[in-house]
């Protein structure tokens, strides 16, 4: 019903412009040639017109010239006025156009998906140059820029030879202001607000300006823009980490069973059984601080100098306290549906073991029945990060005919990622039970038994790391046009690029000493925990009342500092006498830093330095009512990856345990080269069938190469006896390449109402995707992670956009506008494989996506309520547990309201997510339940200045 309305949206728009286009077609009739773009609806307006020209008109009558102006097929969102882009956040402006779709992170917009091609199938831009992220791969994160400093962002859909490569997807440029752009004068726009954060019900600063300046015959000026936000929001959400797809091993019973023996342990066929079971409470503090500048100065009449630099800081700092269950064989009276999806079972409890003796017999080995888990867990990381690009660019008339332009530019991002997991549980009293019932939208976890009592709490695992991430590059560009206007050839355009850039992660851990105590047999003392309340949890949520409502929560710092004592280290525990456990004590003790200090992991360096080269050649030509521009782009690129190798010695595993545990090597330095080159042809062509109607067609190939960690040599090691896990990169991985047609209708009713109908296909090899596939190796079964090449497959679509603005209305009603569009899309893919389950589409594909508007602007009134929507689609193929994730279909509500109290001064108030919407994600089936999320409503209000 939602996708529908939204439907509407587009149509009311184009329904709306019919009646303009019938009178364009009547005069074109009577002429017998299109007319120039010069009726009543185009002309700029008069003193006496009553037409806004600021505001939100003003941003779409920017944004259609874009789009009517271009010569390929290109969307763009303009700033309302000068450091007021249309939303908080540009990502979340981006998901208004046509085929886009955004990944929110803590509520806001952190990457965007094109036509159904994820994050690292799109290349960002800063200015037209690559900005460094503090991502592991490309992936750009809109979150660390505030909208304040963007003037104009432009989504290129079909290629150009002087884009920058890289996005199969889309390019997108984000542009910042320029003072030479803009009105002489000193200028300045201030705003001072707030945030509120309905879930977390804090109220956070956030502050912005932007200054201006330009001397009168705009020879030279400055701008200025500073940005500062520390918004604090909360997350609930109850999470599985996967479904394991296999035989499992069983009890014949039931919790109440007494006398079983070993006969009762039998092996189920495949079924599909979950990982786990985690209610989570998520509290985020998240600081922003951006500062961006240019300052240009006109030479003379042929030279333009531009300097500019942007500046952000973006500091995330995350606690997470759940309670979890984790599942693992053997399960009493498995219930299964027709699916083979698991829907009910008990795990073992002290009293039932106590009933059953006979199951605990060390004859047994293996298939030895062991105590289900009450965990109380906090968790915390924070992403701190820093990021900055700055530029030169010259400008040059050398003639009427020869334009030259030169730009060099150097860009760093750094990451600085602290991050612990700690884990202080008991062994179950009681049999817990698992129940996934349908009609609820959580699953069920009851008969926990005393989960409240501090005297069972005992210490378990402890995680703590350290990340470091830097991204650093430099890009030189040359850039030329010559003008040759004879005959159907315009212009023809030439240039090269080169930019070289280097990404490094290094981690250090205590991977060595996590499960020091992971046999839950070292009491945790009383006064070191605290009863933690879930209030107001996932309240819209069938099922939400079995959610246990209090477990415990505890200081890390107190509780890693109680178990790192030696005497503590020395209680006897895990089969050890007092002497076995002393020395274990001695050993972990003398590890750098102790059990939990922190130690280089070699084997998990990753180090890609890349460097690319680039020319390109596109001529431009055209004729009465079309135009349009042939080219092609030579890209050689050349990798090397770095790193160590460290050899597994030895794979062992605790009594009364099943984590696994790794002996390593010395590790060995490593040095992996890779090199290719592409040659990338376009066209577009651009035909006015009649006044204010094109048609527009594209072609292209166009490559997007492997992110830069997947490219590492990096390996690493982890997981249990039932589920061992390994990971790391791919250093030859090939570019992932597309070949691309594009065709599109506009129609434009006036400089802001217009109708749009775009077709694309885009035929794929070499796919690039983290998959996960099975490796023997030191008597395990790994499920191994990487990136890797193959897949073949294509994505075709259709995209339908509109807007209408309805000037000609009388009076209030004159204000009112609407806009809309919808987008399907369709895929083929193959994987080469033949399991229904790994039979999925591409990662990040809706097949529908919509987005319906409707402003007002008026009387100093300016107001716009939008529906963004997207229907279910795939997160990963090769997810949690080597399953498939996907994301049910999302819908948010978002509204702003502004008014003018003066022509200096507007308060405002924008609401995002207005209904509350849950993030739902699942396995491959709705029914196997992965994630229910909440970030709840989110409030921005202040006031703004211009003078």
């Amino acid at each position: 019903m939602k996708a529908a309305l939204l439907c509407g949206a587009v149509l009311f728009a184009c329904a709306s412009s019919s009646a303009y286009g019938q009178s364009n077609a009547n005069s074109i009739a009577e002429t017998g040639t299109p007319q120039a773009d010069t009726p009543e609806q185009l002309r700029p307006p008069s003193e006496g017109d009553d037409i806004v020209v600021t505001g939100i008109r003003s941003s779409l009558r920017s944004s259609v010239a874009t789009k009517r102006n271009a010569e390929n097929i290109v969307d763009s969102i303009s700033a309302e006025d000068t450091g007021k882009f249309p939303d908080n956040n540009v990502a979340e402006s981006l998901q208004r156009i046509t085929g886009v779709a955004i990944d929110r992170s803590g509520g806001e917009g952190q990457f965007i998906t094109v036509r159904g091609l994820g994050p690292e199938f799109n290349t960002v831009l800063v200015n037209g140059r690559i900005m460094a992220t503090d991502n592991d791969g490309r992936e750009f994160s809109f979150d660390v820029l505030s909208s304040n400093m963007i003037q104009r962002t432009d989504v290129y859909k079909s290629s150009l030879p002087q884009l920058q490569e890289g996005g199969i997807g889309a390019t997108v440029n984000v542009v910042t202001a320029r003072p030479l752009d803009g009105k002489t004068g000193f200028h300045a726009s201030l705003a001072a607000g707030g945030i509120y954060d309905g879930l977390a019900k804090k109220t956070s600063p956030d502050l912005s300006g932007v200054l201006s300046w330009a001397n009168d015959d705009k020879s030279f000026g400055a701008v200025l823009s500073a940005s500062y936000t520390d918004r604090k929001s909360q997350r609930d959400f109850v999470d599985l980490n996967g479904w394991i797809l296999g035989p499992e091993g069983l009890i014949n019973g039931s919790a109440n069973s007494r006398g079983l023996t070993a006969s009762s342990l039998v092996t189920s066929g495949n079924i599909h059984t979950p990982r786990n079971l985690n209610f989570n409470r998520e509290a985020n503090e998240r600081e922003r601080i951006n500062v961006a500048g240019s300052i240009q100065s006109q030479i003379n009449d042929n030279l333009l100098l531009t300097v500019d630099g942007i500046y952000s800081r973006f500091n995330v700092n995350t606690t997470n306290r759940f309670f979890g269950i984790f599942y693992t064989p053997r399960f009493i009276g498995v219930t299964t549906d027709a699916n083979g999806t698991v829907t009910g079972f008990n795990r073992p409890g002290s009293q039932f073991l106590a009933a059953n003796p006979a199951l605990t017999d060390p004859s047994l080995a293996d298939d030895r029945v062991t105590l289900s888990q009450n965990d109380n867990i906090v968790t915390g990381q924070q992403r701190k990060t820093q990021s900055f690009q700055t530029g030169t660019n010259l400008a040059w008339d050398v003639s009427d005919r020869l334009q030259m332009k030169f730009d060099v530019s150097a860009t760093q991002a750094t990451r600085n990622q602290p991050r612990y997991f700690l884990v202080v549980g008991s062994l179950a009293q009681t049999s817990p039970r698992f129940d996934l019932t349908p009609e609820n939208d959580l699953p069920t976890a009851s008969n926990l038994g005393p989960i409240t009592d501090a005297s069972l709490m005992r210490a378990h695992y402890g995680l703590n790391e350290y990340t470091r991430v830097k991204d650093k590059g430099i890009e030189f560009h040359a850039d030329g046009t010559y003008k040759i206007d004879n005959g159907i050839i315009k212009s023809l355009m030439f240039g090269a690029a080169y930019n070289e850039r280097r990404k490094t992660r290094r981690l250090a851990d205590n991977s060595d000493s996590v499960c020091t105590y992971c046999g839950y047999e070292v009491t945790i003392p009383a006064n070191l925990v605290t009863p933690y309340k879930l209030n107001g949890f996932l309240t819209k949520a069938s099922g939400s009342e079995n959610v246990p409502s209090q477990f415990f929560t505890f200081d890390p710092a107190a509780v890693f500092a109680y178990i790192s004592q030696p005497s503590v280290l020395a209680t006897p525990r895990q089969g050890r006498t007092a002497a076995q456990q002393a020395a274990e004590a001695a050993r972990v003790t003398a590890l750098q830093g102790g059990p939990y200090g922190l130690r280089n992991r070699p084997a998990q360096t990753l180090d890609v330095q890349e460097k690319v080269a680039a020319g390109y050649v596109n001529a431009t030509f055209g004729g009465e009512g079309w135009s349009g521009n042939i080219g092609a782009r030579f890209v050689d690129t050349r990798v090397v990856s770095r790193g160590f190798g460290q050899q597994v010695l030895n794979i062992f595993v605790n009594p009364g345990d099943d984590n696994l545990n790794f002996t390593f090597g010395a590790p060995q330095s490593l040095s992996v080269s890779n090199h290719y080159s592409d040659l990338l042809p376009s066209a577009n062509l651009k035909y006015e069938l009649a006044s204010r109607m094109f048609l527009r067609a594209a072609v292209s190939k166009t490559v997007t190469r492997p992110t830069l960690t997947s490219l590492g040599v990096d390996n690493s090691y982890s997981g249990r006896i039932t589920a061992a896990t390994s990971s790391g990169g791919n250093p030859l991985l090939k570019p992932f390449k597309s070949t691309n047609y594009d065709l599109s209708y506009e129609y434009y009713l006036n400089d802001i109402s217009y109708v749009s109908v775009s077709g694309f296909y885009k035929q794929f090899s070499d796919f690039l995707e983290s998959q996960t596939l099975p490796v023997d190796f030191a008597g395990y079964t790994f499920q191994d992670t990487r990136t890797r090449n193959g897949q073949t497959g294509s994505i075709a679509g259709v995209e339908i956009g509109g807007q209408y603005a309805f000037d000609k209305l009388p009076g209030a009603l004159s204000g009112f506008g609407v806009a809309g569009n919808y987008t399907y899309v369709t895929s083929s893919v193959d994987r080469g494989t033949t399991t229904s389950d790994t039979q999925c589409g591409y990662n990040g594909l809706s097949p529908h996506s919509a987005n319906g508007s409707v402003f007002y602007e008026k009387y100093g009134i300016q107001a716009r309520v939008s529906y963004n929507w997207r229907s279910a689609f795939l997160r990963q193929c090769f997810g949690a547990a080597s399953r498939p994730e996907n994301r049910a279909a999302y819908g948010q509500l978002d509204a702003s309201v502004a008014y003018d109290i003066t022509p200096q001064f507007q308060l405002y108030v924008q609401g995002v997510n207005l209904t509350d919407a849950y993030v739902n994600d699942y396995s491959v089936l709705e029914e196997r339940f992965l994630l229910l999320q909440n970030t709840g409503t989110r409030y921005l209000f202040g006031i703004r200045g211009r003078f």
